[in-house]
């Protein structure tokens, strides 16, 4: 004797459960970015708060795929993360281009110099994204 079963899925339905802001992969995806944004802040160097309130957390779905973005939109962001000068990617010294010395202020002290070693990287959003994450994390070299 053979049974046979059928099953009709709905597809759009689910979509939604999927992709749906109210779905469950969704709201999984929404809460471990949240909780990776809040890493990275706690991690973020703290001179005057503004970097660490630049840091955003955004869910977005493209296609079949939900994808949480934590990134800051402060052009300095970057050089913190990776570093500058002989920490950065070229490795030299930070030099004037167009005057014989730097200028910039120092703790309300304005400073002259002729190089600069640069800053050293502090990779707060990766390591927010290991400290956040429930999965393993491999940063590919760049």
């Amino acid at each position: 004797m053979a049974v046979s079963i059928r099953f009709d899925i709905d597809e759009a339905a689910v979509r939604r459960l999927l992709t749906s802001p109210a779905g469950l992969v969704h709201q999984k995806v929404r809460t471990v970015t949240e909780r990776v944004a809040d890493s990275c802040r706690i991690l973020a160097p703290d001179r005057d708060g503004t970097l660490r309130s630049s840091i955003k957390a955004v869910v977005r779905v493209s296609g079949d795929l939900v994808v949480g973005h934590v990134y800051s939109d402060l052009d300095y962001s970057l050089y913190v993360q990776r570093g500058t000068g002989i920490y950065g990617p070229l490795g030299q010294p930070i030099r004037p281009r167009r005057s014989p010395v730097l200028v910039f202020e120092v703790g309300g002290q304005t400073v002259f110099a002729r190089q600069v070693r640069g800053q050293r990287p502090q990779p707060f959003m990766v390591e927010g994204l290991r400290a956040g994450s429930p999965w393993p994390v491999v940063v590919l070299p760049s």
